[in-house]
């Protein structure tokens, strides 16, 4: 009986990892969502932008007030595609750093069965973004976000 009930745990055990292990298909198309969101955003191109964002998208960050008190801001995926629209002829925002090019990293934390998680990191003007994505209809589209800004070595 306890082989009996070992050999269907391993059964079962295999299978669901096989059902729900990432592969290299979802991987790729997973970063990809993540740099035409990227990219999208750096060129106005708003065919990168549907390609990589869920039109239900909540992109979020917290602030503070003068005050110091910390607050969330909300974006919708309408309102993201009205930012992005005003980087069409390039971006408009402080260099942190002037010279450098604009570059995205992406690191892949989690894909299981249709969901997962994953980080970009645009380091020329210092933010990152936490990209939740879920394949929607046999596509990888990031559903939320939530970003911030990387601190700085040296400031204060």
């Amino acid at each position: 009986m306890k082989t009996l009930t070992f050999t269907v745990l391993l059964i079962t055990i295999s299978f669901c990892t096989a059902t729900y292990a990432q592969t290299k298909s979802d991987s790729l198309a997973v970063e990809t969502a993540c740099r035409n969101y990227i990219e999208g955003w750096k060129d106005g191109d708003m065919g990168k932008i549907a390609n990589a964002v869920s039109p239900e998208l909540t992109k979020r960050t917290v602030m503070r007030d003068r005050e110091g008190n910390s607050y969330t801001t909300d974006m919708s995926y309408s309102s993201f595609q009205a930012f992005a629209r005003t980087t069409k002829h390039g971006v408009r925002m402080p260099d942190l750093e002037p010279d450098k090019e604009i570059t995205c990293e992406v690191i892949i934390y989690d894909i299981t069965g249709d969901f997962a998680l994953a980080k970009t990191i645009v380091s020329k003007y210092g933010f990152f973004d936490y990209c939740q994505l879920a394949k929607v209809d046999g596509e990888w589209k990031i559903i939320n976000i939530l970003w911030g800004l990387t601190p700085r070595q040296n400031q204060p």
